[in-house]
């Protein structure tokens, strides 16, 4: 196919209004008899971008799955240790989400999170740019307010969203459970997460995702203002009592049990190429309804405003030398 045949327009304004201005312009500017070429070149250029031109995409195709997919973020302190490929944990565990969302466009997502306490960052939405920003956004819990955490906070927002995607016919529900697994308060060595073993059977696939290394990573605090005695001068988290820096260390045991109990796999994620296997073979068994279906057409208008600009501050000097 050729490029002609692959545009079409989406307007901003309609195509009749716009010609009608774009004459009057042009009228305008032949009549001042300065600068004529370049400002009917602006004028054309205008007229354009109001009818946003965009490329057809023959390829992809965003599909309406009957697939929700759940994320429960650990977003806890300890996720911003430096073990996962020179990356934290945290923005290893974005770009995952990142990649398991590219391969289920077309299905609804939603976010929970988990620090001190739970919460439902996003219920189940299919418009994945809400979700891409939310994920984008993510921090950790600021460290001067963090007490640790518990592998069961989840677990009653799981069940409500859960209970929730059950309830629509014919859907199916992946859960991707991610984080160290690391326990760092006394409560939560007493956490009982057998309790998730109630959730397995409303949960069709996805697994349990570590992050982190056995050797352990120091933590990298960046984004908050801490108090002096929390931080080293590199920004690394140290142990308030006598001043070493803090390792954090994956907890593998934790995870499998976690895994075992809501029936899902467990994946110790040093890149997405370890899951990319279990994540196709759940897109094959993924049902694709074409209804409502939409091809991602591809927006070129930006190519035209960048040359519009150019133009225009072209003209701003030619304005301006003659004041002069």
């Amino acid at each position: 196919m050729s490029f002609f045949s692959d545009l079409i327009f989406k307007p901003i304004i309609p195509f009749s209004t716009a010609i009608i201005y774009g004459i009057i312009l042009i009228l305008i500017v032949l009549f001042n008899k300065r600068n004529v070429i370049l400002r009917i070149l602006i004028i054309l250029l205008m007229i354009i971008v109001s009818q946003r031109p965009m490329l057809k995409n023959r390829d992809d195709k965003v599909y309406n799955m009957d697939l929700d997919v759940i994320f429960v973020i650990d977003n806890t302190v300890s996720m911003n240790a430096i073990d996962v490929n020179g990356r934290s944990r945290l923005d290893a565990l974005k770009s995952d989400c990142k990649h398991i969302i590219d391969r289920f466009l077309g299905a609804n997502f939603a976010i929970i999170t988990y620090a001190n306490n739970a919460q439902i960052k996003y219920p189940f939405t299919s418009d994945v740019a809400i979700i891409e920003d939310i994920i984008d956004r993510m921090k950790i819990i600021d460290p001067n307010y963090a007490k640790g955490s518990a592998l069961d906070l989840p677990y009653d927002y799981m069940k409500m969203l859960l209970e929730s995607s059950r309830s629509k016919d014919k859907h199916r529900t992946l859960v991707f459970f991610m984080g160290d697994g690391e326990l760092t308060i006394a409560e939560a060595f007493n956490t009982d997460v057998s309790k998730y073993q109630n959730l397995k059977d409303m949960i069709d696939a996805g697994g349990v995702l570590g992050y982190g290394t056995p050797e352990g990573g120091k933590i990298k605090i960046t984004d908050s203002i801490v108090k002096k005695n929390l931080v080293n001068n590199e920004g690394y988290l140290i142990n308030s009592k006598d001043g070493s820096v803090v390792l954090s260390r994956i907890n593998e045991n934790n995870l499998n049990i976690l895994a075992s109990n809501l029936g899902i796999d467990y994946y110790h994620m040093t890149d997405f190429s370890v899951l990319a296997d279990k994540i196709n073979k759940i897109k094959d068994e993924a049902n694709e309804n074409d209804e409502g279906k939409e091809k991602l057409d591809k927006d070129i208008y930006y190519y035209f405003s960048g040359a519009l600009l150019i133009l225009l501050l072209i003209e701003l000097f030619y304005c301006r030398r003659n004041e002069q």
